[in-house]
């Protein structure tokens, strides 16, 4: 334990909320610091420097290999011309498509209101297309707020019609 490869305290800091108690801690350190002097201690065979260069060579031929096409394209991407011309490109076409969406979605964009009211003594009648899409099972759907008079309380009904305007509908909300 002379020449450790974390100390104590090092050790404490990492994994002190690993074990309940101190003596815990101290005892995994310990054996921690004893597996390393053992590794330090085992012997290790010498090689010479063409035996060192025999088996990097054997290990370096036995790697899996990569496409040499794979790895020719890639080191062309890398280049830093060719990549700022692709960032280039790509966001000119990303420019084009959201700018090109940009102009259907003002072409498509409809001038109908989508409430309108109407007022009279003592009705207000909504239309629009939020109210058809509120009730899209009737056919020109509209909610009058009505008043008996002035004082009383509105009474809201919706109005509309089925079976292409066979039917008509009256319904208290």
């Amino acid at each position: 334990m002379e020449n450790p490869r974390l100390s104590f305290e090092e050790f404490k800091a990492l994994f002190q909320d690993s074990f309940k108690t101190q003596e815990e801690l101290l005892r995994e350190y310990r054996s921690f610091v004893s597996i390393f002097e053992d590794l330090d201690q085992a012997p290790l065979p010498g090689f010479s420097c063409g035996q060192k260069a025999e088996i990097f060579k054997r290990a370096w031929q036995e790697r899996p290999q990569k496409c040499s096409w794979v790895m020719t394209w890639i080191d062309f991407l890398r280049q830093p011309a060719v990549t700022f011309a692709f960032g280039v490109i790509v966001g000119c076409i990303v420019m084009s498509v959201v700018a090109n969406n940009r102009l259907r979605l003002a072409q498509t964009a409809s001038a109908d209101p989508l409430l309108s009211v109407e007022h009279t003594k003592y009705t207000q009648t909504y239309k629009g297309k939020m109210i058809e899409e509120f009730y899209p099972e009737f056919e020109n759907p509209r909610i009058v707020l009505e008043k008996a008079a002035a004082s009383s309380p509105p009474q809201r009904t919706l109005y509309g019609t089925l079976d292409n305007g066979e039917i008509t509908v009256v319904w208290n909300l």
